[in-house]
């Protein structure tokens, strides 16, 4: 049976893995998939928070940014619950094929690398609120 620690420092290493992806696919132009791994790597560090933060170790099973760190000791700034959303579009609608046209014309370049600019900067606070794995 995995520890309280151990199930936090699960949710950290997979976060990591899906965070250096990221570089990969936007420097190919790869700029929804590169948002949607975006908000699975802030998705499990705010799991990551939940668990830390609450008596169980197994968060729900939503992907919703705000649900999850709405059950957290983090207080979301507007900004942050704005991120999230937004994030959270890239999640749900990246998922059907309906949706991709329009992603793929919201996601330009400047878009992506502004948004990834707000998403390092939310990841790190996160991270702030996280044991360190070093």
């Amino acid at each position: 049976m995995l520890t309280k620690e151990q199930h936090v420092a699960y949710w950290m290493e997979t976060a990591d893995d899906n965070w250096h992806s990221i570089q990969n696919m936007v420097s190919v132009g790869e700029y929804v998939p590169a948002l949607f791994w975006a908000h699975l790597a802030i998705e499990k560090l705010s799991k990551a928070l939940w668990v830390k933060d609450n008596e169980g170790n197994t968060p729900p099973r939503i992907h919703n940014i705000i649900k999850l760190l709405n059950a957290t000791s983090l207080l979301l700034t507007d900004e942050q619950v704005n991120l999230a959303g937004r994030l959270n579009t890239f999640q749900l609608e990246g998922r059907y094929p309906t949706y991709l046209q329009e992603l793929r014309r919201i996601a330009t370049k400047p878009y992506t690398h502004e948004l990834l600019t707000a998403i390092a900067e939310f990841r790190q606070c996160l991270l702030n609120k996280l044991p360190s794995t070093k």
